[in-house]
């Protein structure tokens, strides 16, 4: 089985400017999911991987309580953009399903925590999965690709035929 949920994830959602309470804004929402979520998502996905390919198939898991550490510290991480993600500073001006999905990304966070606690491949995998689900729903409305075009496949130029 072909697995590996890697960074077909976010380079922008919008542009609106990101502040914390009463603070001048920090960074724009895209900086912040190029610089923060996309990583961070990225270091979950990275836990677990069942690869096939031309060298054979393998897996890679934790080992040790560092890696399962990291992992686990990664969804807390992810956890705490999507409550970010839900303040007025990056709802102002999207539609009324901004904050749905943010908590979407919440949720599923938490349930990448559980599974990384518990140390579980399968349920890392599984979680890691719902989490790219959450994000892709999203990218449809924030991020949709350019006509033609898959979101891995956005930095290539489009050619008319």
């Amino acid at each position: 089985m072909h697995w590996k949920l890697g960074s077909v994830m976010i380079f922008c959602l919008a542009s609106c400017s990101v502040s914390g309470e009463g603070d001048a804004p920090q960074t724009s929402t895209k900086a912040m999911m190029a610089d923060d979520v996309q990583p961070t998502a990225e270091v979950y996905w990275n836990a677990v991987q069942y690869i096939s390919d031309e060298n054979g198939s393998r897996e890679i898991v934790p080992e040790t309580e560092a890696e399962w550490q990291r992992t686990e510290q990664a969804a807390q991480q992810l956890k705490k953009l999507g409550e970010d993600l839900k303040r007025a500073e990056y709802a102002a001006n999207k539609g009324t399903d901004w904050k749905d999905f943010a908590q979407g990304l919440v949720d599923a966070a938490g349930q990448a925590e559980q599974a990384a606690k518990a140390q579980s491949p399968d349920k890392v995998l599984q979680a890691g999965g719902t989490l790219y689900n959450v994000c892709s729903a999203c990218h449809e409305v924030y991020m949709p690709a350019p006509s033609g075009l898959s979101p891995a496949d956005e930095s290539k130029p489009q050619t008319s035929e």
